[in-house]
């Protein structure tokens, strides 16, 4: 069993692609029926599953597959709340408690920021564990190489595709266009997200970082 943390805004689309081409059939995404290690249960996985992947936190199926590689994927943190903010206006989802607020209340992208669920949002899908519990973390910046890292690190010798999927479609730069006082206001609300996407950079550029895992 493998599992995937899809943190949103994280290139995590795009990797289900992945996902999807390697496993196939075995492939499970979820996205609304379990995100806690409290809702999960047995009885919901299909049969025959190998690969889980969807929006739930790191620790959530620690019980139901103990010793399971969990992988997951980091952005820039100011980069990540921003595309979250412009996603959520662009594709509202009302059943989504963080999106109706944006609309309900016409919130600007700093008060975006300042909501609760948004602070750290990829440290909390971490759920306590350390960088090292994870058998891989993705780089949404650098998602080729990254890929890359991933085929070496579960022995994959076959080539994936590497799609961009759900990306902003009005976008012009590599990084969102921000003043410096926004950037700054944004990553003041999440220092522990910049901390944990610095070190990710800092092992997928040392390629002795890992140990090499096989994907059964």
């Amino acid at each position: 069993m493998l599992i995937s943390v899809h943190i949103p805004k994280c290139a995590g689309s795009s990797f289900r692609a992945v996902l999807k081409e390697l496993y196939g059939e075995r492939f499970w995404p979820v996205y609304g029926p379990i995100s806690s290690r409290e809702q999960a249960r047995a009885s919901l996985v299909p049969p025959g599953t190998q690969c889980i992947h969807g929006h739930f936190l790191a620790n959530t199926f620690d019980g139901l597959f103990p010793g399971a590689p969990v992988i997951i994927w980091v952005r820039h943190p100011v980069e990540r709340v921003v595309s979250k903010y412009y996603y959520l206006l662009r594709d509202p989802d009302l059943n989504d408690s963080c999106c109706r607020t944006l609309h309900e209340r016409g919130l600007s992208l700093r008060a975006f920021a300042d909501l609760e669920e948004n602070r750290n949002e990829q440290t909390r899908y971490r759920a306590g564990k350390s960088f090292g519990a994870f058998a891989f973390v993705g780089i949404s910046e650098r998602f080729a190489a990254s890929i890359v890292r991933f085929r070496e690190l579960f022995c994959i010798h076959r080539n994936l595709p590497v799609p961009f999927d759900n990306i902003n479609p009005l976008r012009q730069t590599a990084t969102y266009p921000l003043w410096g006082a926004d950037r700054e206001y944004i990553l003041e609300r999440n220092l522990a997200d910049l901390c944990w996407y610095e070190e990710a950079v800092a092992r997928l550029d040392n390629p002795m970082f890992s140990e090499v895992t096989q994907v059964a």
